[in-house]
């Protein structure tokens, strides 16, 4: 079983850039405050190395850690072969022209769920794979089976809900910016969901969380290849739409119609964002009986606070951050400290 991790540097004057670029022209109007577009969508501040260190060490079972990028590639992502932390094979870098090839006319895309969707085309991806944003990570020692259970079922974690209130919503909200002219609506995550329940035959939805999510690639690439038409129309979009569907949504509600995938509550996830943060979570992070984790627009964070929050993550993450990713991160280390520590 792979890992996949999408990651974007957003403060590259280059893709910056192709960006702006990107945004002027197109031919819809977006609100410039859209979640699909804010600069916090897009910013990086380290929290791919967390990720990343997180699976190596949580996570032995794990073959390869694929990084999937458009051009770039994180400052000190060759130090944790160079350190001793992991084989130089063990992570890869995924240009956005590898899986799209085929579909080069839709690049560059800025566009998160766009990317998702073409995850399953990484060359030599495990069957089974487990997609993380960058701002996951593992908060505690996971397995196989808490992904995928004994009978080779996926687990898919969430509360079960109805689509029809989201759906007569969702018509309401287009009637509405109709009327006042307001142009495109902005992408909504869990219209996303209702989407791809939709597209799979389900009259309802689970509702995801933020946390790393197993996924099958065979089940999508032949979703893609019997509708050509839905996998062109879903990736054609620059940045994110309302009219996109959630790309592991689609792959746990085909598994659910299939009997292939299993229906839990919902997995408790350390979730801090600017709105939320407190010393309870960053106890919470020092602990161990909760085995997911997300933080979210750290970028958008007192810098005390990020301070804290990757002091907190290097000491849980010991021994799986080199010394160039701790440097980076602001955290001193002593002169005669190893550099594989």
């Amino acid at each position: 079983m792979d890992a996949v991790i999408a990651w974007v540097d957003g403060n590259d004057p280059q893709h910056k850039k192709k960006r702006l670029a990107a945004l002027h022209a197109n031919p819809n109007k977006i609100d410039l405050t859209s979640n699909a577009v804010v600069e916090t969508r897009f910013n990086d501040r380290g929290e791919i190395y967390f990720a990343i260190a997180s699976i190596l060490k949580f996570a032995p079972f794990i073959q390869r850690i694929f990084i999937v990028t458009d051009g770039q590639t994180p400052a000190h992502l060759a130090s944790f072969a160079e350190c001793g932390i992991c084989d130089a094979d063990k992570i890869r870098i995924v240009d956005h022209t590898e899986i799209f090839r085929g579909f080069e006319r839709e690049l560059p895309t800025f566009n998160s769920l766009s990317i998702e969707t073409m995850l399953c085309f990484i060359e030599d991806l495990s069957d089974e794979f487990i997609y993380f944003n960058d701002d996951f990570f593992l908060n505690s020692p996971v397995k196989r089976d808490d992904f995928i259970d004994k009978n080779n079922r996926l687990r898919v974690f969430g509360k079960r809900r109805s689509t029809n209130m989201l759906k007569a919503k969702l018509a309401l909200r287009r009637i509405r910016y109709r009327i006042l002219g307001k142009g495109q609506l902005p992408a909504h995550y869990k219209t996303a969901q209702v989407l791809s329940a939709d597209l799979s035959g389900l009259d309802y939805y689970i509702q995801l969380e933020h946390h790393p999510h197993p996924q099958r690639k065979a089940l999508l690439e032949e979703f893609y290849a019997a509708n050509p038409d839905i996998l062109r129309q879903q990736i054609s979009p620059k940045f994110r739409t309302i009219d996109q569907f959630l790309p592991v949504g689609l792959c746990y509600h085909l598994e659910l119609k299939n009997g292939t995938a299993v229906h839990e509550p919902p997995q408790d996830v350390v979730y801090i964002k600017p709105n939320n943060y407190s010393d309870e979570q960053l106890d919470a992070l020092r602990a161990d009986d909760i085995k997911f984790g997300c933080i979210q627009s750290l970028d958008e964070f007192q810098e005390d606070q990020i301070m804290k929050i990757r002091k907190t993550m290097a000491a849980k993450l010991e021994g799986y951050l080199s010394l160039p990713v701790l440097k980076e991160l602001g955290i001193v280390v002593g002169a005669n400290d190893r550099a594989d520590t």
